[in-house]
């Protein structure tokens, strides 16, 4: 069902329109509204619609900029504008904007209905598209082979850097670009995910000439960028992979993890980016199940101690707790080859590097606490069968995990109380942000993030929304202050968006609030 949102400035055109939108059930949704562009803004990002009506003329944002802050975060969502002035240079900006309708007011409810019905078209047919190309792609599979295999082979270093130049220009690759940057999206461990991710990609990426999409095995998704500036190329890879999550779950249904690598100059250094990609993935992993993660994110948080000493196994279990283990474990293993794993030779190196890996990454946090294996002969007997080298490992990780829990939560448990110390006296400010309270206690952004959550079991938005709305109903018992005044006192700049929270994590709004208390 069309999930529909309305942003307009005047309370009878608003009426007007939800009231046309809800007689129709079982056709439109009435998802929300807001009296302006900068209050619709947060509402939409939370609730995600399918289309937008929104006036031209609201005061704080009007609907142009909200529809342009739209095309740009939100790229899916229909808009039609609404407008009591039939003016050209708006239908010009309009068009611009590739708006689907543009209506003068007043708007009766048969032509509005009538451009709903249209919009709504549009999209069935864009989705039937979608599985057309679903069906269509079965038969390319073949043709896609050879693409599939030039592209693995650059990234694995097979290939000199002429071979990739001559080879490459067909399908995109580019040899005057000066950055280049992989990322990786993680899929589901099934056919008809990768048949479904196949198909959705080309869909999504057609045209765009500085991206490359391909595959590499069933569960990786791999995004190449090429362009001229590091940040911009950094700053697309985040803005790609999110609205291809975004995609995915609207059209497939399921969350996946995406992986940014460090960028690179050069067309034979990609497999260093490749590389950087797979290890922040392996770190993400560990702590979240979907999001967009780029290699800085991990490299420069307070970790309390060296997870480098174990490499790409430490990485993983940088954030795991012990109940992680059997899924580390299987991962672990799981990743070489059935044939390799078939050598009891090659399970004993395998196990032994595990043994040292964990052994190293124990002695940062508590020295002594895990010995290195010093029975070669010992690790060999483990070796044996496949299951006694998985229940050596997990023994093993399992000590290691509880450790590295233990001690992650004693650390952290200090920063977190400085940071929720910052946020309570630092609510009053507008502009008091994510970034300036990791930056306080001295971890990155995306690192702060996921620890704040873990600790707290809130994100940082929901604890600093808690905490102005607690001084707030103070306010409004203690004082007779103006709402608008309350609203600037708890660091919100505009009533209207203070109102509409504290009314939906209260349950009645600021005025009712304060008619049920006394004021001193």
């Amino acid at each position: 069902m069309m999930r529909i949102f309305i942003a307009d400035d005047e309370d009878i055109i608003r009426d007007g329109i939800r009231n046309c939108i809800e007689k129709e059930q079982g056709k439109f949704l009435f998802a929300g509204e807001a009296p302006d562009g900068e209050m619709a803004l947060p509402m939409m990002m939370e609730i995600k619609p399918d289309v937008l009506i929104t006036d031209i003329r609201m005061p704080f944002m009007d609907g142009l900029e909200l529809a342009r802050v739209v095309r740009r975060t939100m790229p899916w969502m229909r808009i039609v504008f609404l407008s009591g002035h039939d003016e050209f240079e708006y239908a010009q900006k309009a068009v611009s904007l590739h708006a689907d309708a543009y209506l003068l007011k007043p708007v009766d409810s048969a032509q509005l209905l009538a451009t709903l019905a249209n919009v709504a078209a549009r999209i069935e047919e864009e989705q039937q598209q979608y599985r057309q190309a679903v069906r269509q792609s079965r038969s390319e599979q073949e043709d896609d082979a050879l693409r599939e295999h030039f592209f693995n082979l650059l990234l694995s270093g097979g290939m000199a850097a002429a071979d990739a130049v001559e080879q490459g220009a067909p399908w995109g690759l580019s040899p005057a670009a000066r950055q280049y940057l992989v990322c990786i999206l993680r899929l589901p461990d099934n056919r008809d995910a990768f048949m479904q991710a196949r198909a959705l990609s080309a869909r999504t990426f057609d045209g765009q000439q500085e991206v490359i999409c391909f595959f590499r095995g069933s569960r990786r998704l791999v995004l190449l960028l090429q362009g001229e500036r590091e940040d911009a190329v950094r700053e697309r890879a985040y803005e790609v992979c999110q609205n291809l999550r975004h995609e995915i779950r609207q059209f497939l249904g399921w969350d996946t993890l995406a992986a940014i690598g460090l960028p690179v100059t050069r067309l034979s250094a990609l497999p260093d980016s490749y590389r950087t990609a797979k290890e922040t993935m392996l770190r993400a992993a560990a702590c979240a199940e979907g999001g967009v993660f780029g290699s800085t994110d991990f490299a420069s948080g307070k970790t309390g101690f060296d997870f480098s000493a174990g490499g790409a196994l430490a990485d993983q279990l940088r954030h795991a707790a012990p109940e992680d283990v059997p899924r580390i474990v299987d991962e672990y293993f799981g990743n070489a080859a059935e044939e390799d794993m078939k050598s009891v030779l090659y399970r004993y190196y395998l196990l032994m590097d595990l043994l040292v890996s964990a052994a190293r990454l124990a002695a940062e946090v508590q020295p002594n606490s895990i010995a290195a294996p010093d029975d070669p002969q010992a690790v060999l007997a483990q070796a044996a069968t496949l299951e006694g080298a998985k229940v050596c490992a997990a023994q093993t990780l399992r000590r290691l995990t509880q450790l590295c829990y233990r001690h992650q939560n004693v650390r952290y448990s200090e920063e977190i109380g400085r940071a929720k110390t910052f946020i309570r006296a630092h609510y009053a400010d507008s502009g008091l942000s994510l970034h300036m309270v990791a930056a306080e206690v001295g971890f990155s952004p995306n690192h702060f993030s996921t620890v704040f959550s873990q600790e707290t079991g809130q994100t940082f938005v929901e604890y600093l929304t808690a905490v102005r709305l607690e001084a707030a109903k103070e306010l409004l018992r203690t004082s007779d202050a103006r709402m608008s005044d309350i609203a600037f006192d708890v660091g919100y700049q505009e009533p209207h968006y203070f109102s509409y929270l504290f009314k939906k994590h209260v349950g009645v709004s600021p005025r009712e609030y304060r008619s049920r208390g006394e004021v001193t």
